[in-house]
């Protein structure tokens, strides 16, 4: 494959001879037209490629040379805050970079971070990501961009859209489907479109509310749209019609804004502590106190 290039160099070294271009004057490089082989280390101050075609850093890996990488870019220096590859793009119509693959049990993308035993490295990311937006210097208006951003192109993924996993489980996870398990056991399928194990939490989900005495904890909803269980910022449960007891089959006898119980499977037979326990027989509502009476309140 050959590849046409024109490179201008400040300077570079190719084995034993050296180059320098002077002012207004064309270097080797700068003359050559397709592949230019040099038997040693080239260096050069900085260069840059002009042409129709695209720049490319190319080699072929074998078996025998796996870690042959195209192109291998190190900061050797161990101060200051130059960083080993800067990309720019003023190209407001295109991506800043493009990253392709044919992976089949690697990522496309690998980040290493070689972590500090002494944890001095708290402050630092594996991945961060900073939205800013050009001629704002205040904090009065944020870009419109999207932080991370998953779609596709050929049909819904059938592998997870994320995983975090730090604990011997899934700790977070998305899966194809788009639904969300936390802390579920690595690869299985969340039961719901949310699943919460709690595993050693001694809270499985905490909530807490805010100053706002008019908004919700909690609001569930029917297909229409209409409020139906509401758990309010006092810790208040508001709900529209309550079953008791059951697990299918409710009933409400056509009304409305009402609490059914249903027939106790197992009649309580030891004495309530700290109060009673109300519950329905064939029918007819009960009452248990703690001295073991049990009172009808409402026949059958």
């Amino acid at each position: 494959m050959t590849s046409t290039r024109r490179l201008f160099l400040g300077a570079f070294t190719a084995g034993a001879v050296t180059v320098a271009a002077g002012a207004g004057t064309a270097s080797a490089a700068e003359q050559a037209e397709g592949d230019v082989t040099y038997p040693g280390e080239v260096l050069a101050r900085n260069f840059r490629t002009e042409g129709g075609t695209t720049s490319t850093f190319r080699t072929v890996s074998t078996t025998a040379t796996s870690k042959l990488h195209a192109l291998t870019v190190h900061q050797a220096g161990a101060a200051g805050n130059g960083v080993a590859l800067n990309v720019v793009s003023d190209n407001p119509n295109d991506s800043a970079m493009y990253l392709s693959g044919t992976e089949k049990s690697r990522g496309t993308l690998k980040i290493l971070h070689r972590g500090h035993a002494d944890a001095s490295d708290a402050g630092a990311a594996a991945i961060s990501v900073y939205l800013d937006t050009d001629g704002v210097t205040d904090e009065s208006g944020g870009t419109a961009a999207q932080g991370i951003f998953v779609t596709h192109s050929t049909g819904p993924t059938k592998g997870n859209l994320l995983t975090l996993r730090n604990n011997a489980v899934d700790d977070f996870v998305v899966k194809g489907s788009g639904a969300v398990g936390i802390g579920i056991a690595i690869g299985a399928t969340p039961r719901g479109r949310v699943e919460i194990a709690q595993r050693t939490s001694p809270i499985g989900l905490l909530m807490q509310a805010n100053e706002d005495t008019s908004s919700r904890l909690v609001e569930i909803r029917d297909r229409t749209g209409t409020a139906k269980l509401r758990v309010l910022n006092s810790g208040a449960l508001a709900v529209h019609n309550a079953m008791f007891g059951v697990t299918s089959g409710e009933s409400y006898g056509g009304g409305d804004g009402v609490i059914g119980i249903r027939n106790a499977t197992t009649v309580p037979t030891s004495d309530p502590t700290n109060g009673g326990v109300l519950y329905a027989e064939g029918g007819a509502l009960k009452w248990r106190g703690p001295s073991g009476t049990v009172t009808e309140i409402g026949s059958a």
